[in-house]
């Protein structure tokens, strides 16, 4: 997994133009529950989620939110 720290602003704001987050806060701090998790590639993500889960970044990361 990739730390959300290490997540550039053009990454920050690429997940908040594709999600519900509207800032890094929000994004933070569903990180911090467990509920979002960020990859560094899609080789890296577990096969059983599905597609309406992940939000593949156009640096190649994949943003994946648990539980839909």
């Amino acid at each position: 997994m990739t730390d959300i720290k290490n997540l550039t602003q053009a990454e920050i704001q690429e997940i908040i133009d594709n999600s519900n987050h509207k800032n890094y806060e929000s994004i933070k701090e569903f990180h911090d529950d467990g509920l979002l998790e960020v990859f560094p590639s899609a080789d890296d993500v577990w096969s059983g989620y599905s597609d309406d889960e992940k939000l593949t970044l156009s640096t190649g990361k994949v943003v994946l939110f648990i539980g839909g």
